[in-house]
């Protein structure tokens, strides 16, 4: 892949990372969730959407070394989660951009729903990510 294609891939991944820890934190030093109106999840909303604009970002950097070595190499697999990854990042945002909502009915379903999407964008960067490098690995 190419440096760009790269780069922005691993900023990417970075934001993904800041993202989902946020919340995390916030609970741990808070000792309940934050309010859906409150400035850690301002804040969080906030770097979803950054990460978001990052994967855009990514995958528009990437598009011109599909023809190269790297991406040949790596075959579908790598391509297909990357493409996955971004569709679930999306509609992650919209679950969240829902739970802003401080009168929403279905909260819970919608925070397990925002768990669920979450956990898939790991697993599936993941696996975007190995496979990648393993086929530049494989190139040296």
């Amino acid at each position: 892949m190419d440096a760009l294609g790269a780069w922005t891939g691993w900023a990417a991944a970075a934001v993904i990372a800041m993202a989902a820890l946020l919340p995390l934190f916030t609970r741990l030093s808070l000792k309940r969730r934050a309010a859906p109106d409150s400035k850690p999840t301002r804040i969080h909303v906030i770097a979803g959407i950054a990460a978001a604009a990052f994967a855009l970002v990514h995958t528009l950097a990437a598009l011109p070394a599909l023809g190269g070595a790297v991406a040949i190499e790596a075959g579908n697999l790598p391509l297909a989660a990357g493409a996955v990854a971004f569709f679930v990042i999306v509609a992650h945002v919209g679950v969240g951009l829902q739970l802003r909502d401080v009168k929403l009915r279905d909260r819970v379903k919608k925070r397990r729903l925002h768990l669920t999407t979450a956990s898939i964008i790991v697993v599936v960067v993941s696996v975007h990510a190995v496979l990648l490098y393993l086929a530049t690995r494989s190139l040296r």
